[in-house]
């Protein structure tokens, strides 16, 4: 199987993902047409043949330029396209890609003790294979007990058979360099680099899911999908209301479960753990966080939820990209948004922002499709206060700035960079982000969690009063008040993709140009107060003859020039 496999696919050469790789073939005629003319001119040393080389060598410099922008142009919009479609996978791969080759550092193996470090081939190999049997042999690893619940699934025997049959009498070996290790079984574990792990790890979670005890604390959710999601009101009728719970929300090998109270926390994290180590499992103390978002402006006691003695209360985490912090606000994912995204610019500078032979054009469109996807990953679900946004514009226009060489001499305005650059405001963005995905959760169907969450809230508890934290239902209904669309009526054009795709494009547009105008427009009224004569001081000093213009600079001037004698 093996070498039928070799001689049909054969091996993958190793490949340098770069500009110059994709295009050897044009680089190549280019450089021998150059190096043509190089050995006419040294055989011949003529003028003739000195300006053909020197217009051989501009045609070469010129035609690399073009490959290289090109390059560069197509990389973007296929980028720009992943982020669009949400593709994730392709986005990072291709992301990758750009970013170009990296070095990794690598350290010395060492010895079962950790400090005696291994170099001969021999010992390495030995380590290498004693490390892997213990692993992959660990009784707790065994995939026996997976391979009998499979008929629960609905798998058929053949099925079972044929897995039990990939699984059984497994032997592996380990390489180095061009040596390879002694055999050893492997009695535990799935079989590696097997297509049907992530299926049997499904199937696998599933069945554990299924021995979670019903009286596990869960939160309770009501909603209801009719009377318009702004009208708060239509949640008191409880006779029309809808009660789910929300348990356990999984992401592929990620579990987040979600409580009521600390002590209910708690409880659900020892159950899972129970159940989890009864299916021959372990979690991770050191990936597994509790986070406790009290009521605002309450002073509550430190409660601490453990795991096997392992405390796991934190104040802020890092959870699929996004940051989750105990104050229900998303000022650190912003932080954490723009240090991401300056790491990505970072990255790219000598490539990209700092190259020459790349056009300003090509430079904006790889700013576009890496810098601001990166920096605006989920900007669709934030709820945002003015100074979120502000952190936001500042890092964009600072960036713009650099790649435009605009220097802050120059006193040139916020709006004219983004003239010239071609690009929209961090904030049309956003909004532009916010309202496509609020139509593709209206259109969801209704037992789905995100339209629950939209169209409901909590079952219990109770908002403060005052100034309570913003939520995504206020900011949506500001936002298509931005946008020129009527609130009342938005649920009826959300139906047709295309009639929303299109009124969330004319709306965004005329929401960006009405903010470029009141940018001029508060600028000019500022420039005005400047321009205009500043009127006489009226507050006399009573200990001197000077003149103030207000209250605060003349009790400064008593203070600090007059002051009492002790």
């Amino acid at each position: 199987m093996t070498r039928a496999a070799e001689e049909t696919i054969g091996f993958v050469s190793k490949k340098n993902q770069d500009w110059f790789d994709e295009n050897d073939g044009t680089i190549s005629l280019l450089i021998e047409a150059k190096r043509q003319t190089r050995l006419i001119l040294e055989n011949q040393p003529t003028a003739k043949n000195k300006r053909t080389h020197k217009q051989a060598v501009a045609d070469c410099q010129r035609g690399i330029r073009e490959v290289q922008n090109t390059w560069w142009q197509r990389k973007a919009v296929d980028i720009q396209n992943y982020a669009d479609q949400r593709d994730l996978r392709r986005f990072y791969a291709a992301t990758k890609e750009v970013f170009g080759p990296t070095r990794s550092s690598v350290g010395g193996l060492k010895d079962v003790d950790g400090a005696t470090t291994i170099t001969d081939s021999e010992s390495i190999l030995s380590r290498w294979k004693s490390h892997f049997e213990n692993l992959l042999n660990d009784q707790a690893n065994t995939p026996n007990d997976l391979i009998c619940m499979t008929p629960q699934f609905g798998c058929p025997l053949d099925f079972v058979t044929l897995v039990r049959g990939l699984h059984d009498g497994m032997v592996g070996r380990v390489g180095h360099q061009s040596s390879l290790s002694g055999p050893f079984s492997i009695n535990g574990g799935l079989k590696q680099g097997c297509v049907l792990a992530p299926t049997c790890f499904s199937l696998y979670t599933a069945a554990m899911l299924n021995e979670i005890p019903p009286d596990t604390p869960t939160i309770d959710l009501q909603f209801r999908m009719d009377g318009g999601v702004f009208n708060l009101a239509r949640l008191r009728a409880k006779t029309k209301t809808t009660k789910t719970l929300l348990r356990e929300m999984q992401y592929a090998d990620n579990n987040a479960t979600p409580g009521q109270t600390a002590e209910d926390l708690q409880r659900t994290a020892t159950t899972y753990n129970t159940v989890y180590e009864r299916f021959g499992m372990q979690v991770n103390t050191d990936k597994t966080k509790a986070l406790i978002q009290h009521p605002p402006c309450q002073i509550h006691p430190k409660i601490y939820t453990t795991i096997n003695e392992h405390t796991l209360e934190v104040d802020q985490f890092s959870y699929l990209g996004s940051i989750l912090t105990s104050t229900p606000t998303c000022k650190k994912d912003v932080e954490n948004r723009i240090r991401v995204a300056n790491s990505a610019y970072g990255r790219l500078s000598c490539r990209v922002f700092n190259n020459h032979a790349l056009t300003m054009a090509t430079k904006i469109m790889v700013f576009q499709a890496i810098v601001l996807s990166t920096l605006l990953y989920a900007c669709k679900t934030w709820t945002l206060y003015r100074s979120d946004i502000q952190s936001l514009e500042r890092f964009q226009q600072y960036k713009l700035r650099q790649i435009l060489k605009i220097p802050w001499e120059s006193h040139t305005t916020n709006v004219a960079v983004l003239n010239q650059a071609s690009v929209t405001s961090v904030e049309a963005t956003i909004i532009h982000h916010r309202l496509r995905w609020a139509g593709h959760v209206q259109r969801m169907e209704p037992f789905r969690l995100p339209k629950i969450m939209l169209y409901g809230e909590l079952a219990n508890g109770t908002r403060p009063r005052g100034a309570p934290k913003l939520r995504y239902k206020d900011q949506l209904k500001r936002t298509l008040a931005l946008t020129n669309i009527d609130p009342s009526c938005w649920k009826q054009t959300t139906r047709d993709r295309a009639t929303w795709r299109r009124a969330v494009h004319h709306g965004t547009t005329a929401f960006e140009e009405k903010r470029k105008e009141n940018e001029e427009a508060k600028r000019r009224r500022r420039r005005e107060r400047q321009e205009q004569p500043r009127p006489p001081p009226t507050l006399p000093c009573e200990l001197c003859p000077r003149l103030f213009h207000h209250r605060l600079g003349l009790s400064s001037h008593i203070r600090h020039k007059h002051p009492p004698r002790r």
